[in-house]
């Protein structure tokens, strides 16, 4: 059993503008810790979200990280030395003394190698972050859709494990400034920005403390008794508002994995996009790779005409669909029966348009060619990798979402059959 089948999403409450305590649940596993979360269905839930009570409070300044994976925490680069995860003070002390050695020479701005000054370590500690030193450094943006941006800006990686949901992280920077009760958890705005990233992403970073992890530590903060939250000492009473008083401190919000490249053409229309917020030349190289994808999407459509030869009539009871089975460039055969399973596993009031079944069916028979020969029964690590691979095109090209498990298990079925024959 794979990790998506392992994790218990039904648990996981969709976000309720109108009830925040049922809002909210604490996960307490090795994915989110004590981090409250929530999830959205679709992405285009995110801007209602946005304008609920809870993003809008009163002198509360919230910050935003995006991430393309829902089981990636708030780890710096820096702290993935240790499975703790946390940030070894005297690791980072080397860190900045090597890089400000090796920039001898390569960078015009002097001030940055006065070692004594801790602004000025600050400032190095931002540069390096930019150029892929690791950090204790963490991400955030004062704007929400940037984060969104950043969650769903890379498609999924088909040999990696399934993915169905991305993450959006909000932090209470009004509250983490406080250096009275989070001295430890300190917020970085950079006076210095050449390469202009900062300013287009609104950018900031946050510091995490030595020896815990960023969300640790708040936790502990906030559990003590010298805080001044009266909600937070009352929840030891009532459990099942904690994670909604929490979540004003620090949320995870799971954003649902569909429509990705949507996604990203709403908010291209935003202004939001790689040459927008990555005013140079590598960020002008990935808008237009965005571009060209969806210009050859769109000329691949155009001429799917020339894969459907001849036209055969498949359908489940109740739905009458003419089919197109795309070239024989595969197998012709193995088209036609992955066709089949994919109609076999609609119920009969689903309609699926017949120019979707066809891109879904030829990029899965692609995937079966190289799992032909597999006997399954023994090689059982093959078996849920093709299930990940799978999962992966029918998400991408929306094959409905209830019916996608049994699809892959037909298929699986199909292949054995193959392999029994053969």
């Amino acid at each position: 059993m794979d990790q998506y089948q392992q994790y218990d999403w039904d648990r996981i409450p969709v976000w309720n503008k109108d009830n925040l305590k049922d809002s909210f649940i604490l996960m307490n596993d090795q994915i989110n810790g004590r981090i409250p979360v929530t999830k959205l269905e679709h992405w285009n839930q995110f801007t209602s979200f946005l304008e609920s009570e809870f993003c809008n409070r009163k002198r509360v300044d919230l910050v935003f990280r995006g991430h393309r994976r829902y089981d990636w925490g708030l780890t710096p680069t820096l702290a993935r030395f240790n499975e703790q995860n946390t940030i070894d003070e005297e690791l980072a002390e080397a860190q900045l003394k090597l890089f400000r050695k090796a920039i001898r020479g390569r960078i015009s701005d002097h001030s940055l190698f006065n070692s004594g000054d801790k602004r000025e370590d600050d400032e190095l500690w931002a540069i390096g972050q930019h150029y892929g030193l690791k950090t204790p450094l963490l991400d955030w943006t004062y704007s929400p859709y940037v984060a969104l941006f950043f969650a769903f800006a890379k498609a999924d990686e088909a040999e990696e494990t399934d993915n169905p949901y991305r993450a959006i992280y909000i932090l209470n920077k009004t509250a983490i400034s406080d250096d009275e009760y989070f001295n430890d958890i300190r917020v970085l705005e950079p006076r210095k920005d050449d390469h202009g990233r900062l300013v287009n992403q609104a950018g900031l970073f946050t510091f995490s403390p030595y020896g815990l992890t960023i969300e640790n530590k708040l936790i502990e903060v906030l559990g003590s008794e010298d805080y001044p939250d009266d909600e937070l000492k009352n929840a030891s009473q009532k459990a099942e508002e904690e994670p909604a008083i929490l979540a004003k401190y620090i949320c995870k919000v799971f954003v649902k994995n569909e429509q990705q490249k949507e996604c990203l053409k709403f908010l291209r229309r935003m202004n939001v996009h790689h040459a927008s917020l990555f005013p140079d030349l590598i960020g002008a190289a990935d808008y237009s790779n965005i571009l060209i994808e969806e210009w050859e999407q769109h000329r691949q459509d155009k001429k799917a005409v020339l894969l459907k030869p001849e036209p055969i009539v498949i359908a489940p009871p109740g739905i009458h669909a003419e089919i197109f089975i795309p070239s024989p460039t595969i197998e012709s055969q193995d088209i036609t029966s992955i066709v089949k399973l994919l109609h076999g596993s609609l119920s009969q009031d689903e309609v699926v348009e017949k120019d979707l079944l066809d891109r879904v069916a030829y990029e899965i028979a692609k995937i079966l060619t190289d799992y032909k020969k597999v006997d399954f029964e023994e090689r059982n690590d093959l078996a849920l990798e093709l299930k990940a691979k799978l999962r992966i095109v029918l998400r991408k090209l929306e094959y409905p979402e209830n019916n996608r498990e049994s699809v892959i298990y037909n298929i699986l079925g199909f292949l054995m059959k193959q392999e029994v024959q053969s």
